[in-house]
């Protein structure tokens, strides 16, 4: 069995002290290495970001005169799906709505509405039940796209202006075609390299029990990832599933379990704004990969934030993290079930 090759510089960098500058203080850096991609993490864990109070968000949430999602117009204001991937016209499950989108990030795009009824709807109030309507919904809306042709599918979701999202009304958003993205390509073709079990399974064998465990909600194993590419980031391996097509009722209800429990943990942190990202294998997919949730949070959303994408991000692919993964299981791992 391939073991997991957990790799961390330790650096220190002489500096400055803040405001007394002959004064000089050892400052330590730690850079990690993931175990499959071989992309590097900056822990900064003595630099961190001064703790801001949650914002007031009810000016920003407030009612608009119009909104395409909210039920009045919902009907109206959106399209209904190609009956070649479904002849609901509209895919309803629970209080979600799954409607084509309207912006091409892929060549079946959709969106999914938590609740048609709420045009706001804040973290605590994203519950199991919710959730698992909006995964059930657009598993169900994959496997139409998935009867044209064998393809490419996620489902990821922005939350509030700074996540990237245009529109306040909660939402995720599925995407399918025959590329993929850069990561979605990367993370199959790196699992299905590596040598020995699943590099997955050994994930899960190795990380379960330990310091970035969170929990385990019938086969999806919830923990922090070793080298973070987001703020106070959570990872749900949805052990045996190689695709999102593959994704039966209870998968969506225990992914919607866990990913409600981290927005809880995420609201007790101040937290306002997130992404998430579900990925399937690919148009062959295999054992050798397991469905990934990723979930990470977002600057807050108050007037002139900073955002906490810089040019190392961005430009150089490499995340600055001011809080270490153990961290932050520690702060997640209250709030899940059992």
């Amino acid at each position: 069995m391939t073991a997991l090759d957990l790799v961390e510089h330790q650096i220190t960098a002489r500096l400055p002290r803040l405001g007394e500058a002959t004064t000089t203080v050892d400052v330590p850096l730690v850079i990690r290495i993931d175990p499959l991609t071989g992309r590097s993490s900056r822990l900064m864990t003595e630099s961190r970001l001064p703790p801001a109070p949650r914002p007031d968000l009810s000016e920003l949430t407030a009612d608009p005169p119009f909104c395409p999602f909210c039920a009045p117009t919902v009907e109206t204001a959106t399209g209904t799906i190609d009956p070649a991937i479904s002849d609901e016209g509209r895919i309803r499950r629970g209080r979600a709505v799954v409607v084509p989108n309207v912006v091409p990030y892929s060549q079946y795009p959709s969106v999914a509405l938590y609740d048609t009824e709420r045009h706001f709807i804040d973290l605590p109030d994203l519950t199991p039940d919710l959730v698992t309507d909006l995964l059930e919904s657009l598993v169900a809306y994959t496997r139409g796209v998935a009867g044209i042709r064998p393809m490419w599918h996620s489902i990821n979701a922005n939350f509030l202006p700074p996540s990237g999202s245009s529109v306040i009304h909660p939402h995720a958003q599925s995407s399918h075609d025959d590329i993929g993205t850069s990561v979605q390509r990367d993370l199959v073709a790196r699992s299905g390299q590596w040598s020995g079990t699943s590099y997955w399974e050994r994930l899960v064998d190795t990380e379960e029990k330990g310091h970035r465990w969170i929990g385990r909600v019938g086969r999806v194993a919830f923990l922090t990832p070793w080298a973070p590419v987001g703020f106070h980031e959570v990872w749900g391996v949805v052990e045996g599933c190689p695709d999102l097509v593959d994704l039966s009722q209870d998968d969506c209800r225990d992914l919607g379990t866990g990913l409600s429990a981290v927005l809880r943990a995420y609201h007790a942190l101040d937290l306002t704004s997130f992404n998430w990202a579900l990925t399937g294998g690919g148009p062959s997919p295999s054992d050798r990969y397991s469905v990934l949730l990723r979930v990470i949070s977002r600057s807050s959303a108050v007037p002139m934030y900073r955002s906490d994408a810089t040019y190392f991000e961005r430009l150089h692919g490499e995340a600055v993290i001011d809080q270490t993964p153990e961290e932050i299981a520690s702060a997640v791992r209250p709030h899940f079930p059992g």
